[in-house]
């Protein structure tokens, strides 16, 4: 957001299982709707919300991933380092 755009401010209330909703006034400008995908990141003590960059039309959509995203992945399924290798290699050529 640059210095010139309003700000809005909401208060919401974690449900018992940690999900939250989202107010109808930010669902609507930002056009999110039940098959939006949202990438969440913790930034500091903030939460960012944005939603999710989707490349490519009917069966073949794709999320763009970033560097940082594909080695939480390949560190988080834990495989070996010639496997993750080779999936990061996949994953590059299909970004392009």
């Amino acid at each position: 957001m640059s210095g010139k755009e309003k700000t809005m401010t909401k208060i919401v209330k974690p449900l018992p299982r940690g999900q939250i909703t989202i107010p109808v006034e930010f669902r609507k400008m930002l056009k999110i709707g039940s098959d939006t995908i949202l990438s969440i990141s913790l930034k500091g003590n903030k939460i960012e919300i944005i939603p999710a960059t989707v490349l490519g039309s009917g069966t073949n959509i794709l999320r763009e991933y970033t560097d940082k995203e594909i080695s939480q992945f390949l560190k988080d399924d834990k495989i070996d380092k010639k496997t993750a290798d080779n999936v990061k290699s996949l994953l590059a050529k299909g970004s392009m």
